[in-house]
C-alpha cells in the first residue's frame, strides 16, 4: 500500500440507507401536498371574488333594465298626455275658428239686413231729393276662376211708384289690355245675355245678376251703367263705378 492512500473503516449498518430514502420520499410528499393545498386555497379565493363580482354585475344589470322599463312607461304616458293636449288644443282652435266664422256670418247678415231695411225705406218713403229712376247699387265678386266674376245690379224707382217703369240698360267694363284702353260690353263677356241691352220693367225695384268671363290679359278698372227708360217720362241715367270686389 502506497503512502498517499488511507484506509477508512466504518461500522456497517444495513437499515440506515433505507431510512434515509424513506425520509427523503416523505419530505417530497409533504412539500408537494403543501404546494397543492396552497394553490387550491388561492384558486378558491379568486373564484369566490369573481363570483361576487358577477353577482354584483347581474344586480346592476337587472336594476338598469327595470329603470329602462320604467322610463319607457313614463315616456309612453307623456306621449299620451301630449296627444290628448294636442287634440284638446285642436278642438279649441276649431271651436274658436267656428265661433269667429259664425260671428262674422251673423255680422254680415245683420249688415245686409240693415242695408235692405234702408233700401226698402228709401223706396217706400223717399227723400225729397230722391226722385225717379236710380241705380241703387252694383256688387262685384270673384267667381270660380281667376278671370271669372259675378255681378248684382239693382235699379229702383224712388218716387211716383204707382205705375210700372220700363226701359233698357247697358253695362260696359272699362279697362286695359296690353297697354291699350279697351271697353268690353257685358253682353260680350256674359254667356247669359243676348241682344244689345237688358230690358227691365218694375214698380219698386229690380235685381239683375249674372256672371262674366273676362279675357285673361284684360285688367278691369271701372264699370259703366247706362239706363234708358221709355214712356211719357223717359229719361237717361248714367253712372260710373270703380271695379271693386
Amino acid at each position: 500500500m502506497s503512502a498517499d492512500k488511507k484506509l477508512i473503516i466504518v461500522t456497517y449498518k444495513p437499515g440506515q440507507r433505507l431510512r434515509r430514502r424513506l425520509l427523503f420520499l416523505f419530505s417530497c410528499t409533504l412539500i408537494g401536498a403543501g404546494s397543492f393545498w396552497a394553490g387550491q386555497a388561492r384558486e378558491t379565493g379568486l373564484a369566490g371574488q369573481g363570483w361576487e363580482q358577477m353577482q354584483q354585475g347581474l344586480q346592476i344589470q337587472e336594476s338598469l333594465a327595470q329603470e329602462l322599463t320604467d322610463l319607457r312607461s313614463e315616456n309612453e304616458s307623456l306621449r299620451q298626455q301630449i296627444a290628448i293636449l294636442d287634440r284638446g288644443r285642436a278642438v279649441d282652435e276649431v271651436a274658436q275658428r267656428g265661433t269667429l266664422e259664425t260671428i262674422q256670418a251673423l255680422e254680415s247678415t245683420v249688415r245686409q239686413l240693415r242695408e235692405d231695411v234702408t233700401f226698402y225705406k228709401n223706396i217706400m218713403s223717399p227723400a225729397a231729393d230722391s226722385k225717379g229712376l236710380t241705380i241703387q247699387k252694383l256688387e262685384l265678386a270673384s267667381g270660380s276662376r281667376d278671370n271669372k266674376f259675378t255681378y248684382k245690379l239693382v235699379l229702383a224707382q224712388m218716387s211716383d211708384n204707382k205705375r210700372d217703369i220700363e226701359g233698357v240698360l247697358a253695362v260696359s267694363i272699362l279697362g286695359e289690355r296690353n297697354g291699350t284702353d279697351e271697353v268690353l260690353a257685358l253682353r260680350d263677356v256674359s254667356p247669359d245675355l243676348k241682344g244689345l241691352g237688358i230690358k227691365f220693367r218694375f214698380r219698386y225695384f229690380q235685381e239683375f245678376t249674372g256672371e262674366m268671363l273676362l279675357p285673361e290679359d284684360f285688367k278691369p278698372e271701372k264699370v259703366q251703367v247706362v239706363v234708358q227708360s221709355s214712356g211719357k217720362n223717359a229719361s237717361t241715367l248714367e253712372q260710373l263705378f270703380e271695379w271693386k270686389l
